[in-house]
């Protein structure tokens, strides 16, 4: 006795009007592969790591995203809620107050890869997708800390003002500056092409200069992994791509 084929009602996998199917296969788009690097770069909210043994955690003080439109940096400072340790004392010389950032992503070198669909999941959730540097520092490591970060806070803490102006040629497409500081929380957006921040346009330039000096000099190292909360998951936009 040959029995009837069931038929399979394609919408029980999923919601009544939807129905699920497996992601297409992954591609090397420009347009995907900024997207994600987008999100690995401006949507971290925090950062943790131990040191001898006790937990830190870093929040967003100052961020600056700079697009460039085939590449793409930001700069950034993460401060803990843990107050300094006296200078006299053996914490200070191993306690970081700050996590300096600086994390970039240029399309010309993701093009470069030659990979297949599982490869390029793989490449863009850990591999080097983004390049970064992480620094954790305090007045021992870095002296000139204080000095670097009043210099723009005093800048941009009168508050920004954007301005448009006539379209005109501009290496930065666009800028993003997420302030946090104790006399003004703001942020702010905007495309040079078509507007104007002096404050920031003024005081942008030598900040990333002295940013990358001071990351250049050896930090604090952590007792093992950096922890990342971020906004968006990656590993779900990857998988929905």
């Amino acid at each position: 006795m040959n029995a009837k084929k069931q038929a399979v009602d394609p919408v029980a996998v999923g919601y009544p009007g939807f129905q699920v199917r497996r992601p297409p296969d992954l591609k090397l788009m420009p347009v995907t592969l900024k997207r994600i690097a987008l999100a690995k770069l401006s949507d971290v909210t925090m950062l943790s790591a131990s040191f001898y043994g006790e937990p830190f955690l870093f929040l967003p003080w100052l961020t600056i995203l700079i697009n460039c439109g085939t590449s793409m940096q930001l700069i950034g400072a993460y401060r803990t809620e843990e107050s300094e340790p006296a200078e006299n004392s053996a914490e200070f010389f191993r306690v970081p107050t700050v996590c300096l950032r600086k994390s970039e992503w240029n399309l010309s070198f993701d093009l470069q890869q030659d990979l297949d669909t599982e490869n390029l999941r793989q490449y863009l959730s850990y591999g080097p997708h983004i390049k970064h540097t992480w620094v954790f520092a305090n007045r021992a490591t870095h002296p000139t800390i204080d000095d670097v970060m009043s210099t723009i806070l005093s800048v941009l803490t009168q508050g920004i003002s954007v301005t448009p102006v006539d379209p005109r040629d501009s290496e930065w497409q666009y800028i993003e500056v997420d302030l946090a500081d104790d006399k003004l929380n703001c942020q702010i957006d905007y495309s040079p092409l078509l507007a104007q921040s002096e404050s920031v346009e003024t005081a942008l330039p030598p900040w990333i200069d002295s940013m990358d000096e001071l990351l250049q000099k050896e930090g604090l190292p952590p007792d093992g992994e950096i922890g990342i909360s971020i906004r968006r998951s990656v590993p779900e936009i990857i998988s929905a791509m």
